[in-house]
């Protein structure tokens, strides 16, 4: 089957854009464990991934995204679509969280304001957030294993 896949693309990144709005609006100057209520997950490097983002992240999102499957049925190469827009649109959310929230400057991006996730450095030099290259990476090998 052909999928539209650039808009597909579109529709995630769309509205990835517009969940950047909600998190900066809903967090300010509070990002992912900072003053959140319920439970967190202790990760490795002293990182926590809150209910919140897991409730959001991990089964919200993904749900939604998986309807067309729901709808179409399963197909392998719809799945590799559907998973390499959303893993290029988590980095578009992220982002822009920095530039649409009105609590934060962009130019604490690179500042410790952002040390509550990890980073990719040179040095003591931030240059990525380290999911960045991870949504990368999942998406290239969605695509060329899945749907190209």
């Amino acid at each position: 089957m052909e999928y539209p896949v650039l808009k597909i693309f579109f529709a995630i990144w769309l509205a990835m854009l517009a969940l950047s709005f909600v998190e900066g609006y809903v967090e300010g100057r509070n990002p992912w464990h900072h003053r959140k209520l319920g439970w967190k997950i202790k990760l490795p490097g002293g990182y926590y991934y809150p209910a919140y983002h897991f409730f959001l992240f991990i089964i919200m999102l993904p749900s939604l995204i998986s309807l067309p499957i729901i709808i179409v049925g399963w197909d392998l190469e719809l799945f590799g679509i559907l998973l390499s827009a959303y893993s290029t649109g988590l980095i578009i959310e992220d982002f822009f969280y920095f530039i649409v929230n009105p609590a934060v400057r962009f130019k604490e991006f690179f500042t410790d304001f952002t040390d509550y996730y990890p980073w990719v450095k040179i040095g003591n030099r931030k240059i990525l957030p380290l999911g960045y290259p991870i949504g990368i990476f999942v998406s290239i090998l969605s695509w060329y294993y899945l749907w190209s």
